[in-house]
């Protein structure tokens, strides 16, 4: 078994209701879902806040797309006259591999 900690919350009682007709109908405990939502949440936070470190490190770089231009380009789908995607202020093309080349 796994080591765990043990944690409370305190949650409204309509909530606390609804988790466990949740509970109920998955066959789940409500200790498993708020353990299972809680891992989710804390992942997810991770994610977006390493993502939001790299963007900042790349906006201080010289590495972004002016607002304007990437306004520009999204309004224009759709239309007759379609732009081509913007290009980043450092003037070189970027993907998915490498921040520049």
């Amino acid at each position: 078994m796994e080591n765990t900690a043990t944690f409370s919350i305190r949650l409204k009682p309509e909530i606390k209701k609804r988790l466990a007709k949740l509970a109920k109908a998955s066959g789940r405990s409500s200790n498993f879902l708020i353990s299972d939502a809680v891992e989710s949440y804390v992942t997810d936070q991770e994610k977006m806040l390493a993502e939001i470190r790299q963007a900042d490190r790349q906006v201080k770089g010289g590495h972004y797309i002016k607002h304007r231009d990437m306004k520009a380009w999204l309004l224009s789908w759709g239309t007759d006259r379609e732009l081509p995607p913007p290009k980043c202020v450092c003037g070189k093309t970027h993907d998915d591999e490498a921040l520049c080349r």
